[in-house]
């Protein structure tokens, strides 16, 4: 997969190459070689594809385990064993789904007694189901438990500095803060959780394969988590964006539209920008500033119009204002360690086809 991905990227810098000569042999050649590589690309992805089962069919007895530890009835209903997913996807996220079912049967799921209170079955039901959505796949861990504890969760966060006493947080916001490290509303730490690290390894691992978690929960129905994955690790589709005269990737999975306004249709509340999106408000983010430390130009395209890219990230839509948009382009995904005081927005690199680099956004951080 690896070779496939350098592969990728001489069949750009052949392209450019190609357009620069104007030749009319030379781009038949390299459009013959790029149907080579494409086919060769599918089918080695192809290849590395598994069926989900080959993790899935092991939780029943994990969540059997969890469940007589805790003291609990807990049944287990899983759905859309037969999709498939790149195999070091899938070893990927096996412990994050480890850690959301087993905090399913300690936090989620009440004793058999409170159950029979609460009018609801003894034991307690929790469903996992993959299946794909566009050009990505999503598997949800749901319970039909008391939920989560909102009250205890902000306050401990109120607590610790982490929420304003003024401030009502959403269900993802919550989630931002039960994955910070170490955070955990559990007096007792217990075989199955209460050490503040399930979460923030849940949080971690799905960002740095360039995916979300989106949390869902309403008190006495249940909590729900959805993770939002990309089809494969390495190649990815992204919109290339320029900013400052650097290239940035945006994953695909995340871009929802590219548009252009008015610098007068942007504004301003609750101490950030604003803008319109078809019947949508979104917060905005400046890109140039963000990556500039707050330091830097507003951007935009001039003539007091802005540029913008609507992105959905976790269930939640933001806007971020670029310099220009580059073009679409398949890309090959480099892990990339920023250098010390760089902000946590970057989840890779890669390598455009004129040979520069540019670097891949994390789309979790923009906002």
């Amino acid at each position: 997969m690896n070779l496939m991905g350098e592969l990728m990227i001489v069949r750009g810098r052949l392209r450019a190459l190609a357009d620069d000569l104007d030749s009319e042999l030379m781009q038949e050649l390299v459009e013959e070689a790029s149907s080579l590589i494409s086919e060769m690309q599918a089918e080695v992805v192809e290849s590395r594809m598994v069926p989900v089962w080959q993790v899935f069919d092991r939780f029943p007895r994990l969540v059997r385990d969890a469940a007589r530890t805790a003291g609990k009835e807990v049944e287990i209903e899983i759905t859309g064993k037969e999709l498939e997913l790149d195999r070091s996807l899938l070893d990927a996220i096996s412990d994050p789904l480890v850690h959301l079912l087993r905090n399913a049967v300690d936090h989620g799921i009440e004793s058999a007694d409170e159950r029979e209170k609460a009018r609801k079955p003894r034991a307690g039901k929790i469903e996992l189901s993959a299946h794909r959505e566009r050009s990505r796949v999503v598997i949800v861990v749901k319970d039909d438990g008391r939920g989560i504890d909102r009250a205890g969760v902000e306050a401990e966060a109120r607590r610790r500095g982490m929420l304003p006493e003024d401030v009502t947080p959403s269900d993802q916001e919550l989630f931002r803060i039960m994955a910070r490290p170490g955070f955990s509303t559990s007096e007792t730490v217990t075989r199955l959780s209460g050490r503040g690290v399930g979460l923030n390894v849940v949080d971690d691992t799905i960002r740095s394969i360039g995916g979300s978690v989106e949390l869902r929960s309403e008190a006495g129905v249940g909590t729900s988590f959805l993770l939002e994955l990309p089809l494969t690790l390495v190649i990815m589709p992204a919109l290339i964006v320029g900013v400052a005269g650097q290239s940035y990737a945006l994953p695909a999975t995340f871009t929802r539209e590219s548009f252009e306004v008015e610098e007068r249709d942007i504004s301003e509340a609750h101490g950030r920008e604003w803008v319109r999106w078809r019947e949508e408000r979104l917060p905005l983010t400046r890109l140039q500033t963000l990556l500039s430390d707050g330091n830097g130009a507003s951007g935009g395209a001039g003539n007091g119009v802005v540029r913008l890219v609507a992105l959905e990230y976790g269930g939640q839509l933001l806007a971020i204002a670029v310099d220009e948009f580059v073009g679409e382009e398949e890309i090959v995904v480099k892990s990339f360690a920023p250098p010390r005081g760089v902000g946590h927005v970057f989840s890779g690199a890669t390598v455009r086809p004129d040979g520069r680099p540019a670097l891949v956004l994390d789309v979790g951080n923009l906002s």
